[in-house]
């Protein structure tokens, strides 16, 4: 029997709006969609978990929210808030002030432990955690994600980024990105315990503009073991993406090459 390539098919952010919740439940049910990272800080819990509890077999995580929109715990975390009362809208901003010492280390954890905890007293069984913007593969970040997911007994952690590809060549903007992120998912996983060994995450690149032939290129480099493909069908161009994770052909492609479609709690 050849090695067996597992694949979780993920999509971001679910909760961040309607829209969001009704496609990835469309991509779940008549897709490949297998797992959903719920946003930390949505404005509508109950909504989402309502949304969920009409698929039990999609995995469930979380997707920390360290950037963008509002903080649960408000003043009482101040070095994450800017002078509007919300959390930074951009990454390259936290990356900055982290770095600086702006941002509290105690601010973190107190914010990233509320959210988690808002999950898990909703009935959520959260089966991995990953962060807004990838600060979680920040050095400093991760090991405060890595101490919470321990904390609340959750199994697995995004820490990797895809190899490098021609792809990112042939876009050196993103593949500048990519890379950089990929350098410092190496740093942080020298530094994180147990938990930082999940599968490998691919969708950076082609990150709001993924389609069948990308999903497809995808698919073909996968090697055996364990891999993580994130998308975003429920962003505000997210159709294109809805339609791609529905094809008969991404079905084909994972059939022919007896991919096991998985959620992140199949993997450990």
């Amino acid at each position: 029997m050849p090695p067996t390539i597992r694949l979780v098919v993920n999509v971001e952010s679910f909760g961040a709006s309607e829209a969001c919740n009704l496609r990835t439940l469309e991509a779940h049910r008549h897709g490949v969609v297998t797992s959903a990272s719920l946003l930390g800080n949505c404005g509508d819990l109950a909504g989402a978990r309502a949304h969920l509890g009409t698929a039990p077999e999609l995995g469930v995580g979380m997707a920390l929210a360290l950037i963008e929109g509002p903080s649960l715990l408000g003043t009482e975390t101040p070095t994450l808030l800017t002078a509007s009362g919300g959390l930074r809208e951009r990454a390259v901003d936290f990356a900055r002030d982290w770095y600086k010492g702006a941002i509290a280390v105690r601010d973190v954890e107190r914010e990233l432990e509320a959210q988690i905890a808002r999950g898990h007293d909703a009935g959520l069984a959260l089966d991995h955690l990953c962060t807004v913007g990838h600060l979680g593969l920040l050095p400093g970040i991760g090991e405060i994600v890595e101490k919470l997911a321990k904390r609340f007994g959750i199994a697995g952690i995004r820490t990797s980024v895809e190899p490098p590809g021609l792809g990112w060549i042939a876009d050196p903007r993103r593949g500048a990105e990519t890379a950089l992120l990929a350098g410092l998912a190496w740093f942080t996983r020298r530094r994180m315990g147990t938990l930082r060994h999940g599968p490998l995450s691919w969708g950076y690149l082609e990150s709001g503009r993924l389609d069948v032939v990308r999903i497809l290129e995808i698919i073909g480099r996968l090697a055996p073991g364990s891999h993580e493909l994130l998308t975003h069908p429920g962003a505000v161009d997210g159709e294109g993406e809805l339609a791609a994770l529905v094809s008969p052909r991404i079905r084909t492609a994972i059939d022919e090459r007896a991919i096991v479609l998985s959620r992140w709690s199949d993997l450990f």
